[in-house]
């Protein structure tokens, strides 16, 4: 009586999607960084025409130079390979204030498109620079080591260029005169405006000053990148490879780690079913006699046990995710480390440590919060198994159910962490309210499509609140049977006598048969033939029992005086007698198969013959 949702397969590895979701997303999220939409080629000078506004494509969420609201109006950062851009640092901070019946997105358009023109006209200034000096006939002289350290301040290049602060249209500009003898023309690089002045807190010729010397600071700065560039050519491209050596070093050191942990994860939790199953391996009536293992151990050794191997595989969890954050942040400080020694790649370094700084914090936070949630629910469901197991001190359920409570709950807040990693992630990242309210509208669209998911999560936490059945178990449930090898909040996987792994949902169980819950029981039906003595062979049966269950090798599987219940049917075929056999859970169908082994042998021996149907033939 299976459902359609119903089927044989390996079924959805709850604890392996959510890690790989993140890293997915996150690898996504650094690398669609594009240095170019942070400084666009724009045609012309660095002037305020209206223009220039179709010149800014809408800047995205990683760009450096994005428009953001700083008072009453829009402010944009002038972005340059050579403008340091760290936490004092000065900076060019452009403003754009609203026109009348303009909007928000028309005033951010504007002065993304004045920062995106400046830095163009800086960068097209500085290449030519650079130009003349990897041209020129003699190499600059050397000033010393230390003088090409990032950090090190270093004096004005001799061939930086000198500008200029003029006015134009009643406003302040700064300017690159124009050099007669080497026939280039005077270039406006920045026009300045009151709601510059406002947003910077200096007038406008002192915000002048300040800019003009951040310009030629920069130009400056490419001048010796340049000659840096022209001294050791080999340089660079050392350095990129010292940085992927960097991170190739960090993958191969924790790689091994990982997978060593990973290893013993995995055998932990093959040891723990084995614990939770007794170490045997259960079949259905066809099993032959003797493929079941017996291990008799104590009840309370075996919850220890469970207790142990649950708290050390915990451990070796919370270290593998670590150590893979850590990989990843060393992968992550390589790429940014070769990216900002290029300089035409070095804006993109600096979009990708802006992004990744936050990011590793949030996943340490996300994996600790884990551990802390995982200990404190594994420390209540320890105790709880404890007290229970001391109130019933020969039952395997309180250990079975710590199991497999465990797993599910660890597998739960598995899940819950990352999702919530993922927000803070997209958070970080710049998530809107409105694109939050799109993502609200997508996921109601998506849960009432995947309604048989939560029907799945809720058939889960009932299985788990009623205690219908856990890992260890022998069920039969929507038409099939089997021993339950793992479950969780979506499936439950039985192994079938056949060695079949079945998946069925936990929202189509609507009845369940648990054959193994604290005890079961041999349910023994036989027929004899109507001439047989009935009293000799009820006394041969209860006597058979009772040896059974006195035989040492037997009688800690039996937990009660085995019962006969007499003559159960009359029929043409005889007349059936019914015993029952209280057993351990799960040994059952070893001792009815010794039972009938034994009984066959002293029925033969006293005569009593099995029941026969009777058939009637008529002939004409």
């Amino acid at each position: 009586m299976g459902t359609p949702r119903q089927r044989r397969s390996a079924g959805w590895p709850l604890g392996l999607w959510p890690r790989r979701l993140a890293m997915a997303v996150m690898a996504l999220m650094l690398v669609l960084v594009n240095p170019a939409s942070g400084f666009g080629w724009a045609a012309g000078g660095g002037t305020d025409s209206s223009a220039e506004a179709g010149l800014s494509a809408r800047k995205h969420w990683w760009d450096l130079d994005r428009a953001r609201p700083c008072g009453r109006f829009w402010c944009s950062v002038v972005v340059s390979p050579h403008i340091p851009l760290g936490p004092g640092e000065p900076r060019i901070r452009l403003a754009v204030g609203g026109a009348d019946g303009a909007s928000a997105q028309d005033s951010a358009a504007r002065v993304e498109a004045r920062s995106t023109a400046v830095a163009t006209s800086l960068r097209e200034l500085a290449s030519q620079l650079e130009a003349s000096v990897r041209s020129a006939p003699t190499p600059p002289p050397s000033l010393g080591a230390g003088l090409w350290l990032d950090r090190q301040q270093k004096p004005r290049h001799p061939l930086t260029p000198s500008l200029a602060i003029a006015t134009k249209n009643n406003s302040p500009v700064i300017v690159l005169p124009a050099d007669e003898a080497n026939n280039t023309p005077l270039v406006t690089l920045i026009t300045l405006t009151e709601p510059d002045s406002i947003t910077n807190g200096l007038d406008t010729e002192a915000l002048a000053q300040r800019w003009e010397g951040i310009l030629e600071r920069t130009l400056s700065e490419a001048l010796w990148g340049a000659s840096f560039d022209r001294r050791f050519p080999w340089a660079r491209a050392t350095m990129v490879a010292l940085a992927a050596a960097f991170g190739a070093a960090g993958v191969l050191v924790c790689s091994p780690a990982v997978r060593r942990r990973r290893q013993r994860v995995l055998a932990l939790g093959r040891e723990l079913i084995e614990l939770q199953q007794s170490r045997s391996t259960v079949e259905e009536d066809k099993a032959l006699p003797g493929e079941e293992a017996i291990v008799e151990a104590a009840d309370g050794q075996a919850l220890r046990q469970v207790q142990q191997l649950e708290r050390v595989q915990r451990h070796q969890s919370l270290t593998i995710k670590l150590i893979r954050v850590l990989r990843i942040a060393v992968v992550v400080m390589a790429v940014i480390l070769a990216l900002f020694v290029l300089p035409g790649s070095r804006l993109l370094a600096l979009a990708l440590l802006r992004q990744s700084a936050w990011i590793p914090v949030i996943w340490l936070v996300m994996i600790v919060l884990e551990g802390l949630l995982s200990w404190s629910l594994a420390r209540r469901l320890n105790q709880w198994a404890e007290q229970a197991q001391l109130a019933e001190p020969n039952s395997r359920r309180p250990q079975q159910r710590l199991g497999t409570n465990l797993g599910v709950i660890k597998g739960t807040i598995g899940v819950g962490t990352t999702l919530l990693g993922l927000y803070l992630t997209l958070l970080l990242f710049g998530l809107t309210p409105e694109i939050l309210a799109g993502a609200g509208i997508v996921a109601v669209a998506v849960g009432f499509l995947a309604r048989g998911l939560v029907e799945d999560l809720i058939g889960g936490v009932r299985i788990l609140s009623a205690d219908l059945y856990a890992v260890g178990d022998s069920i039969a449930a929507n038409g099939h049977a089997g021993l339950v090898e793992s479950m969780n909040l979506l499936y439950t996987q039985l192994r079938g006598g056949g060695g079949e792994l079945i998946s069925l949902p936990n929202g189509a169980i609507r009845e369940c048969e648990n054959r193994s819950k604290d005890w079961a029981r041999v349910n023994f039906e036989v027929d004899i033939a109507w001439r047989s003595d009935l009293a000799r062979a009820s006394a041969l049966m209860q006597a058979v029992a009772t040896e059974l269950a006195a035989d040492p090798e037997w009688s800690a599987l039996i937990l009660e005086e085995p019962q006969l219940l007499g003559v159960e049917q009359l029929d043409q075929s005889g007349v059936r007698l019914k015993l029952w056999i209280k057993t351990q859970p799960l040994k059952q169908w070893g001792v009815a198969r010794e039972y009938r082994w034994r009984l066959k042998l002293v029925f033969d021996e006293a005569g009593i013959e099995p029941g026969i149907p009777q058939r009637l033939s008529l002939q004409a």
